[in-house]
């Protein structure tokens, strides 16, 4: 790199010192994050991807909640991403920590490169990216590692884009794609590859815009390609989801852009005790009159970026237009989008650049230099007026240094410096609290944990579930999280067991969300010990006198006790009767006082073969002798006096395969979502594995991408060197 290029990146070095300060409990103290999906999906998930992959197995099956599920098929584990490979090599913690950092220095630099391909100066391109990197979007999705890692891959797609649009090879755009699918956001990919779209779009005559378009298409067929280890594995379980029918954890309006949202833009406290997805959207009220100052200028893709950030920001409200229904009925796999505010992420990368094309108005020769500052002046009063004093002053620096850079041309170098540290202060310390650490002891197993080993709950399948909520208010942070942690999660370490903690997960199939979500009184009332249920925890003020008495274990932290359930069957057992009903039957049929559970089994009428195993309910469930698990493969030993099911109360899916000596049995839906196995009487020792499906073909097309992109790679080398004698 020369020497130009390393002075032109020295402004990036303020933002990187913000990001120390931010990232100081990660990077100096040794600590974890913990709040809301870290502790409850990403740290506990990737703990157990990484002690897999050091042992050297893949684990595609996920036994710790519910009745199970497929696991490397879901996305948002990253799995096969490229910052994966810390795990195989990297203690859990090093490897963690990494796999959170690196979107930090790849979004500064390629928002820093973005922005001079739009034509900013080194650093007012700095100053977008130290908006876009410690702004409210970037900070608030450290909580997904999936969305960070996706979300710092933006910048590089559209990037690529404009070498496309140059009539540029694709390959910036294919990798940076590839990286955003591989990460798990299939959303951000999406509305990244439409605005790296209209990036591409000029107003020229058709055929000039042919070379473009092909260039954009190749590149992303490219991306597919390179990512679809993953993406094959997750479009085949897609279709078994309830995601693949708009269903999922709540009302997709659920968390929206609002007034409330667009006020916080320059107030940090607007969002204060809402329950919100992104805890803060500050920008300050500077930068947000730059971005008005930005949008007046002219500049390169001025109409573009307008758009882009347009569209985002409307789809961002939800149902509150119309844009969001024809989204869903046009784009794929868009109704499996839960949270519209989510998709502000490209608007937080369009709003950074517009700021920064903004305050470098300071540099024309004409009045139109002193705009940026008298914007921000107005916006003090505007700030001002909203009781939002600290914001004010922020503003009201930011509105003196570019109000002195106009008036002394210069000075306009140093006090660009400035107004850089000025912006990166100002939102670094607003947006900090997004990214909270706690000791690594945060999670170590609370009090349940051990109560419920006493009890024999291994944590596998419907062994628990709860019904605790909080008795007392508890302010947001690590106490919060730790009580919540402490009832909701025992066994930390794998959130074992908890049927609603795996709509996180993504993995739980549509039979599970009929079953358990979609009846959660007739689940809690009567078929959570049909499917082995042993205790349920809940706060001692919601239980009867005699469920108190009959409490093992009481945490005092989060005033949560758990209860054993009177019945419950075995987590594996042989039944003799069946009963065969339609499939939209079976789970009214479960829940009604004809259904003998463990003298009976309901199988659905439209598998194949069940006709002839029709029996009439015969005594109680018998128990198996022996149940293992060995990696992703359940072994059941049972020896039946008289021809009987099999039953394994893990879920059914396709990928699953029972076997015995090497022969594959038939197996089918039993009780609507578990696995049932005909047998015949004698011994049997039958051998329940689940092979992630598709997984084999999409690594082959990944390796085949690889290939063709290294030997792209190396012919255009080629094609170079004999270019330069040439000249």
């Amino acid at each position: 790199m020369s020497g130009s290029r390393l002075r032109a990146l020295g402004p990036l070095l303020v933002p990187v010192a913000l990001a120390l300060f931010v990232f100081r409990g990660l990077i100096f103290l040794g600590e974890l994050p913990f709040r809301r999906d870290m502790g409850r999906l990403f740290v506990p998930l990737k703990r157990v991807l990484s002690e897999s992959l050091r042992a050297g197995s893949l684990p595609e099956w996920w036994p710790w909640d519910g009745m199970g599920m497929p696991l490397v098929a879901v996305p948002v584990l990253s799995t096969f991403h490229p910052s994966t490979l810390f795990f195989t090599v990297l203690p859990f913690h090093t490897a963690f920590v990494l796999q959170l950092l690196v979107p930090v220095p790849m979004a500064l630099l390629g928002t820093w490169r973005l922005g001079r391909a739009l034509g900013l100066r080194p650093v007012f391109a700095a100053l977008a990216a130290t908006v876009y990197t410690l702004g409210p979007y970037f900070l608030g999705v450290t909580e997904f590692t999936s969305m960070s890692l996706a979300a710092a891959a933006l910048p590089w797609l559209w990037w690529g884009a404009l070498r496309c649009r140059s009539g540029g090879r694709p390959w910036v755009l294919a990798l940076s794609l590839a990286w955003m699918l591989l990460a798990g956001d299939p959303h951000l990919a999406i509305m990244g590859l439409l605005g790296a779209a209209a990036l591409v779009v000029r107003r020229t005559r058709p055929r000039a815009l042919l070379r473009p378009a092909l260039s954009l298409a190749l590149g992303t067929v490219f991306a597919v390609a390179l990512a679809a280890v993953q993406l094959v594995p997750s479009l085949l379980l897609f279709r078994e989801s309830p995601r693949s029918s708009g269903a999922g954890i709540v009302s997709p309006d659920y968390w929206r852009l609002d007034l409330h949202q667009l006020s916080g833009l320059v107030d940090p406290g607007a969002l204060a005790g809402r329950d919100v997805m992104f805890e803060t959207t500050y920008l300050g009220a500077g930068v947000v009159a730059l971005v008005l100052a930005g949008a007046l200028a002219r500049g390169r893709l001025r109409p573009q970026l307008l758009g882009i950030s347009l569209v985002s920001l409307v789809l961002a409200t939800g149902s509150a237009t119309p844009l969001w229904s024809l989204f869903s009925a046009v784009v794929p796999f868009w109704k499996s989008f839960q949270f519209p505010v989510k998709a502000i992420g490209p608007a937080m990368l369009v709003l950074p650049l517009l700021a920064a094309r903004g305050a470098q108005q300071v540099l024309r020769r004409d009045r139109l230099r002193f705009l940026p500052g008298a914007l921000c002046a107005l916006a003090v009063g505007a700030v001002a007026a909203l009781g939002a004093w600290e914001p004010a002053l922020w503003a009201l620096l930011l509105a003196g240094v570019l109000a002195l850079a106009a008036w002394h041309r210069a000075l306009a170098p140093v006090l660009a410096y400035v107004a850089l540290a000025a912006v990166a202060l100002d939102l670094g310390l607003a947006n900090g609290r997004l990214v909270l650490t706690a000791p690594v002891d945060f999670y170590e197993p609370p009090p349940l944990a051990e109560v419920l080993r006493r009890h024999g709950v291994s944590g596998e399948g419907f062994t628990y579930f709860f019904l605790w909520k909080p008795a007392r208010p508890l302010e947001p942070g690590a106490e919060l999280d730790a009580v919540q942690n402490a009832a909701l999660v025992p066994l930390r370490g794998a959130l074992h067991g908890l049927p609603t903690s795996n709509v996180y997960l993504q993995g739980f199939s549509a039979r599970y969300n009929e079953l358990v979500l979609g009846n959660q009184a007739l689940w809690v009332g009567k078929l959570a010990g049909v499917f082995g249920t042993r205790l349920f925890i809940a706060s001692p003020s919601e239980l009867r006198p005699e469920q108190r008495q009959q409490a093992v274990g009481h945490d005092e932290r989060a005033d949560a006790v758990a209860v054993p359930f009177r019945r419950y069957l075995p987590r594996a057992y042989v039944t003799g009767g069946v009963k065969v009903l339609p499939r939209a039957q079976v789970v009214d049929y479960l829940g009604s006082s004809s259904f003998r559970p463990g003298g009976e089994v309901v199988l659905e009428a439209e598998a194949e073969g069940v006709e002839g195993l029709r029996r009439e309910p015969t005594g109680p469930a018998q128990p198996v002798e022996r149940i293992r698990r060995v990696g992703d493969a359940v072994e059941v030993e049972a020896t039946l006096a008289s021809p009987g099911l099999l039953v394994l109360n893990e879920s059914y899916f396709a990928g699953v395969e029972a076997r015995e000596e090497g022969r594959r049995l038939p197996m089918y839906p039993a009780n609507h979502a578990v696995r049932a196995v005909p047998l015949s009487a004698g011994r049997h020792v039958v051998r329940f594995e689940y092979r992630t499906p598709g997984l084999l073909a999409g690594a082959l097309t990944s390796a085949a991408a690889v290939v063709l992109l290294a030997a792209a790679g190396v012919l255009q080398r080629k094609s170079r060197r004999r270019v330069r004698p040439a000249q």
